[in-house]
C-alpha cells in the first residue's frame, strides 16, 4: 500500500500522458478514409490498446527488466482506463467546470 501511496502521483500522470496521446491520435486519424466507416469509441479503444501496450514495451526495454506475462495483461486493463479518459474525460471537465464556475 505504501509503494502504491508513493506512486500515486506517477500512475495519474503516465494515465494523462497516454491519454493525451490517444486522443491526439485518434483526433488526426479519425477523417482517414478507412477509418470514418468505424465507430469512433471502438478506434478509441483499439489505439488505447496499441499506444499503451507500446508505451509498456517502450519502459520495459529503457528499464531493462524482463518482460513478463502479466504485465502485458495489467496493460491491457490500463488501455481500457486510457480509452474512458480519452472518450469521457474532457466532457466530464466541461461539465463539472460548467457547473461551479458561473
Amino acid at each position: 500500500m505504501k509503494i502504491l501511496a508513493e506512486n500515486s502521483v506517477l500512475i495519474i500522470g503516465i494515465l494523462g500522458a497516454l491519454a493525451f496521446a490517444v486522443s491526439l491520435i485518434t483526433e488526426l486519424l479519425k477523417d482517414l478514409p478507412g477509418i470514418k466507416k468505424v465507430p469512433t469509441k471502438a478506434f478509441v479503444i483499439l489505439v488505447s490498446l496499441i499506444v499503451t501496450v507500446v508505451a509498456l514495451l517502450i519502459y520495459v526495454a529503457y528499464a531493462g527488466i524482463p518482460l513478463l506475462w502479466y504485465y502485458v495483461v495489467l496493460a491491457v486493463f490500463a488501455a481500457f482506463v486510457v480509452a474512458y479518459i480519452s472518450m469521457y474525460g474532457w466532457d466530464t471537465f466541461k461539465e463539472l467546470k460548467d457547473r461551479f464556475i458561473k
